[in-house]
């Protein structure tokens, strides 16, 4: 067994009402998802799917950890939902080989996507996607409630939104995005305004830096 250099941030992934969704068209939604996520952000452990619609990945940084499953989020709504627990701690290393891992860091991540399955049950609270237990040094208390603030703000994208916050992410301009969403420049920038997805952005980009 080995031990990683640094504390790191693990991300579990798994799909909302995976069980009810058309397998086959979910599976490549998520291989593409995933892909695309491992270019955006580099993780010290890419992710990548595990065991039925879990999905794993461990990155140097929360801000990392949250970045990609923002980038993972947007790639695969609006047609498939997902939620995310992130733990800081320690990542070890049991089986090289077979990519088996344990340590303090994936116990925080698996405590905090169960809080997520329960907590978004709760009336009120329905909007609840990711949950943060950081065990690190450096942890940022407030980032589990301020992540939660996006969900909710994302729970209330229309799908048009959604696309036009994708484009923004991956740092498109205007005319780029409403191009790809095959709309005139003026349209794109009235869902920018209509849904006050800069201040969306800027919230999730200072997420994203956290140590």
């Amino acid at each position: 067994m080995s031990r990683m250099k640094d504390l790191s941030a693990a991300l579990l992934v798994d799909v909302v009402e995976s069980r009810s969704a058309d397998r086959g068209a979910l599976h490549t939604a998520v291989l593409a998802a995933v892909e695309a996520t491992n270019v955006a952000v580099a993780g010290t452990h890419p992710l990548h799917p595990t065991v039925g619609d879990e999905l794993q990945g461990v990155y140097p940084t929360l801000g990392a950890a949250l970045a990609a499953s923002y980038s993972l989020r947007l790639e695969l709504a609006p047609r498939w939902d997902v939620r995310f627990g992130i733990g800081g701690g320690e990542v070890l290393i049991v089986d090289a080989a077979r990519g088996i891992q344990d340590g303090s860091a994936w116990w925080n991540a698996r405590e905090a996507i169960d809080w997520v399955k329960e907590h978004s049950q709760r009336k009120g609270h329905e909007s609840a996607r990711t949950a943060i237990r950081d065990g690190r040094p450096t942890a940022t208390p407030s980032a589990d409630a301020l992540a939660r603030l996006v969900d909710a703000h994302l729970a209330r994208l229309r799908d048009g939104a959604v696309g036009t916050l994708r484009g923004m992410l991956k740092g498109l301009d205007n005319a780029a995005i409403a191009a790809a969403e095959g709309i005139s420049e003026s349209a794109n920038s009235q869902r920018v305004l209509n849904n006050d997805l800069r201040p969306l952005l800027d919230a999730m980009e200072a997420l994203g830096s956290l140590l």
